[in-house]
């Protein structure tokens, strides 16, 4: 029989805390009356890290689908935090971009975020998470080193 599933392994452990902070910071959010869904704090907070980003991308990047990536796209604009515009490469493709008017939430969204990373390195020594730290994000370039090594063979 095989052996059963290592619910302590790094993989469950990583995508635990990050569905636990997802939660917190959603929770958050909602009860902080900020005028925007914890869908739509998800979707602007990509659009201001990255810069102008195409709706697939920011998809993508929020794990939203197409149309309720367009859905929260629509309120944000009419709110005034997002701007849409062509792609000068593909005409067919919307760019994303965070408008000035966003700045002020995003501080909010920010303190939240500050909020909930507390309660994951409460306990944990300052050295011990900056080590923490550095060591994600190797992992996270490798793995982003091999996906970009993956499409550039294809």
């Amino acid at each position: 029989m095989p052996e059963p599933i290592d619910n302590e392994n790094t993989s469950f452990l990583i995508l635990d805390i990050a569905r636990l902070l997802r939660a917190e910071f959603e929770r958050r959010v909602a009860s902080a009356c900020l005028g925007v869904t914890p869908s739509e704090a998800r979707t602007l907070a990509p659009v201001a890290r990255h810069g102008p980003l195409r709706q697939r991308d920011l998809a993508d990047l929020t794990g939203l689908g197409a149309m309720s990536i367009t859905t929260c796209l629509d309120r944000l604009e009419c709110a005034g935090f997002v701007c849409r515009e062509s792609d000068p490469s593909d005409r067919r493709a919307k760019l994303v971009s965070a408008s000035a008017e966003a700045t002020p939430l995003l501080m909010q969204l920010k303190r939240i975020g500050e909020e909930v990373r507390s309660i994951t390195r409460d306990g944990i020594e300052p050295h011990d998470w900056e080590a923490f730290h550095r060591m994600l994000k190797i992992a996270r370039d490798n793995h982003l080193r091999s996906h970009q090594t993956r499409h550039t063979a294809d």
